[in-house]
């Protein structure tokens, strides 16, 4: 298009300007060149507005995944309210919507893998069918032909699996506090209205134009390019570009328009379902349709992988197979917005209204947005959100992170919690929580194999993972939960024993719902009265690959998986055990103040994990729930039945010895570990204990203790202990007032070792002290220290001298004893009897 130089001299400067400036007055100056310019010279600036906001092409960007509510808010509100729906930017590609020549480039290498592959076969998707270019000859041109809006949002939705982005996309701890995920929420509240209409495109002539776009007309781009991250491949594609007609996933306004004539070219409700459903497939695109689970070859469909003459390709199909292989990992951040994303289409989805129908021969009107509605699960996102979570459960690490693939899932099962976007939803304490089967078996059938061959790779996921870890038993017992909603696991088994009956032996199709018509979840395409079975199996054929083998979720394989799997819960409740910190109740108060020389032993945890009490005790109970909620789901026996015919077997048998130390022969030096000690060492089966079992005396000096004092200390007390050995053991042992009091006051004698402890430490152990002694540790400690300093400081305020001040202090300690001798009489003399 024609621009006068007078014109874009004007704007670019301004432009440039404007770019220079903070972001909050970056953004009001952005707004006024918008509102003041014409098409031709905003048409000019625009790729190079995009670039600058969403940091392609070298630019730095406006900090979309960094800009925080609370810490940054003017920055924060600035860039929200130009991006926001009905600000600056929508009004700029609304203007430059207008005008059905002005078209901008985007680059095929930043498709989606599985896109780029079914381009290069030669099967082209609806949705791209009028965005690619046909050069001369019949090869496709390296770039798509995009309007403004779709321009703008393929650049909104690459921005989170952009290869700078996606490595550094995991910082959200808050996603409501951060700009990205709230631009999010509002375009989606905006496109997929749960009440009202949705918005129309103002001022333009029919959005939908041709399947292919004519080959003489030359889509114009300003300029500036993608060099280095968005870069285009040079050459054309192999093979010609087939007819998008017969595509079975057919955009269903575009498919209504192209063969109705009838349709007016300015249909507002075509426009507003254009915008809606764009949006929709854009997003559904990039970040569900990274991976794929079927890799479309030439040699199946019967073609020459390289044509004569088309071999001048920089992407070639061996290396995009070779990335497919590699698969596409999504980030923390990106698997957040999309369960963001599965939470809105259930609310969207369940606005849909109630349709009465008055006759059996009359199909009613819809809107287009109702269309939508009821089309928006089955048709748009069930099959790329399942090769999404596929993708997801077989290749996501094996650790606490998965929670958040895991609650994806969840989230999407459970769309009888999506009902009214206005209420807080609070699980288990509002009936929108109970899965009514007369509302949503339909949903269920529809969606089989996302309630059961996922659980299926669920469950071999949690095989290998260490259920003894809070954070893995809870993963466990958040899907337990789930399954073990009433009514649930009885609608999955009614649906499995459709999909294995014979197909000719079938009754019409149940059908729940509002409506009676399309049921919710179902497409309003398929037939109104189908074989429950083949619907089944043809879900089956099209969500996973031609060599799938369905596995019932209630079958004989499963169960006996689920009662391996309860063992292996009972044994993590023992582990868990072991873990819980052991209550001292008989510990004095010097040592609760720190003043004890001993240091209280720690159980290591595994993995390099720490937690709580209150973890600690959730674990427990997350154990049981688990186990309680898999036999109620699978019925199956008790735990405690199962753990008696477990321990009547020879390996029940071995992991009920796990307490018990590696197996050890005498030897000269002393215990020596034996080859089936060693194995058992090897493969986790037994241990000895890992802690400090020596003198406490000795044990290594801390970063809290001054080194010089605790070694005169240990000097003076081993003097003290050796002289007056005698008399302090006749003192402690005395059943009067005194010995209650040296009971107090006194380091009780070392208590006998645990029963594992490894030859070295047990041949150690024999050299300690068996007798009551004097610790004076306590005092090289800096914090004791300073608790001294601050006694002589408030006597020297106080004008009470040296002398004084220990009399106060020895007076204060008799007290403590006495004090302590009326608590603890109770409980002092059997312990004494027990020593």
């Amino acid at each position: 298009m024609a621009v006068t130089s007078g014109g874009f001299s004007s704007i670019q400067t301004k432009f440039n300007a404007a770019l220079a400036q903070n972001l909050p007055q970056r953004c009001t100056e952005l707004a006024k060149i918008i509102d003041e310019h014409h098409t031709k010279d905003l048409h000019s600036i625009y790729t190079t507005l995009l670039e600058n906001i969403f940091g392609f092409n070298y630019y730095t960007g406006w900090g979309l995944k960094t800009l925080n509510r609370k810490t940054q808010p003017m920055e924060f509100n600035a860039v929200k309210a130009f991006l926001c729906p009905g600000g600056p930017m929508f009004r700029l590609f609304y203007k430059l919507q207008s005008d059905a020549f002005i078209r901008y480039e985007f680059p095929l290498s930043c498709l989606p893998i599985p896109t780029r592959l079914a381009l290069q076969e030669g099967a082209v998707p609806v949705f791209y069918s009028n965005k690619l270019q046909i050069l001369q000859h019949g090869r496709p041109a390296n770039f798509l032909s995009l309007n403004a809006f779709e321009f703008f949002f393929f650049q909104f939705v690459y921005f989170m699996v952009h290869p700078q982005n996606h490595k550094v996309m995991n910082n959200w701890v808050l996603p409501a506090d951060m700009l990205y995920p709230c631009l999010l929420e509002d375009y989606l509240n905006h496109f997929l209205p749960v009440e009202g209409e949705a918005p129309a495109l103002p001022n333009t002539s029919s959005p939908i134009g041709s399947p292919h776009s004519p080959s003489h007309i030359r889509p114009q781009s300003p300029a500036g390019s993608y060099h280095q991250t968005l870069s285009s491949p040079a050459g054309p594609y192999h093979q010609t570009l087939s007819s998008p007609y017969g595509s079975p996933q057919a955009n269903i306004l575009v498919r209504r328009a192209l063969i109705s004539p009838g349709v007016p070219a300015g249909d507002t409700g075509v426009h507003e379902c254009w915008l809606s459903e764009s949006f929709l497939q854009i997003v559904v695109e990039f970040w569900l349709n990274q991976n794929a689970l079927r890799i479309p070859t030439a040699q199946s469909d019967g073609k020459s992988g390289t044509p004569q003459g088309c071999n001048s390709l920089d992407v070639t199909y061996r290396d995009l197979a070779q990335q497919l292989k590699d698969s596409f990992m999504p980030s923390k951040d990106h698997v957040r917005i999309v369960r963001m994303l599965v939470k809105h289409v259930h609310y969207f989805s369940n606005s849909a209204r109630e349709v009465s129908v008055s006759s059996p021969y009359h199909s009613p009107a819809l809107p287009p947005i109702e269309e939508l509605k009821r089309a928006i699960i089955p048709q748009f996102v069930q099959k790329k959100l399942y090769a999404f979570l596929r993708h997801g459960f077989d290749h996501w690490p094996l650790d606490h992170t998965f929670r958040l693939m895991l609650e994806t899932w969840l989230s999407y099962i459970q769309p009888w919690r999506y009902s009214d976007p206005t209420r807080p939803n609070i699980p288990g304490r509002d009936a929108r929580d109970r899965m009514s089967p007369e509302k949503w078996a339909q949903f269920v059938a529809d969606n089989l194999l996302f309630y059961t061959n996922l659980f299926h790779v669920f469950l071999t996921r949690v095989f290998r993972l260490d259920l003894s870890s809070p954070r893995n038993a809870y993963m466990l017992f958040r899907v337990a939960k789930v399954y073990g909603q009433p009514n649930l696991a009885q609608v999955i088994e009614d649906c499995e024993r459709d999909l294995c009956e014979p197909v000719q032996r079938m009754a019409p199709v149940r059908r729940h719902g509002r409506d009676g018509l399309y049921g919710d979840g179902a497409s309003f395409l398929s037939p109104p009265a189908t074989n429950p079975a083949a619907i089944l199996r043809m879900q089956c054929l099209e969500l996973e690959s031609s060599g799938f083998e369905y596995r019932p979720m209630f079958g004989d394989h499963t169960k006996a998986a689920i009662t391996q799997l309860l063992q292996i819960l009972i044994q993590a409740r023992r582990t868990a055990q072991t873990f819980t910190p052991p209550d001292d109740t008989s510990s004095s108060l010097l040592a609760w103040m720190g003043l004890s020389g001993q240091t209280e032993p720690t159980t290591p945890m595994g993995e390099g994990e720490e937690f709580g009490g209150a973890d600690l005790r959730k674990l427990d109970v997350h154990l049981e729930q688990s186990i309680h909620f898999l036999c109620m789901i699978f019925t199956l026996d008790p735990p405690a039945t199962q753990t008696e015919a477990h321990l009547s077997t020879p390996g029940g048998r071995m992991e009920a010895d796990r307490t018990l130390p590696p197996d050890c022969t005498e030897g000269e030096a002393g215990q020596v570990l034996t080859p089936r000690g060693r194995y058992q060492m090897m493969n986790g089966l037994r241990r000895f204990d890992i802690g400090y079992h020596g003198d406490p005396e000795l044990q290594p000096i801390r970063s809290f203790e001054n080194p010089t004092l605790v070694r005169a200390l240990y000097k003076l007390s081993t003097l003290i202990n050796q002289r007056f050995s005698d008399h302090l053991q006749a003192v402690y042992h005395r059943e009067d007032l005194i010995g209650r009091l040296a009971y107090q006051y006194l380091s009780p004698p070392y208590p006998s070792p645990p029963t594992r402890l490894s030859p070295i430490q047990a041949q150690r152990h024999t050299h300690y002290s068996s007798q009551p002694r004097i610790s004076l540790r306590f005092l090289a400690s800096y914090q004791n220290l300073g608790y001294l300093l601050a006694l002589l400081f408030l006597g020297y305020m106080f004008s009470v001298g040296p002398v004084k001040l220990v009399l106060f202090f020895l007076l204060g300690l008799v007290a403590y004893g006495i004090v302590m001798v009326v608590v603890t009489y109770d409980r002092w003399k059997p312990l004494r009897h027990t020593e």
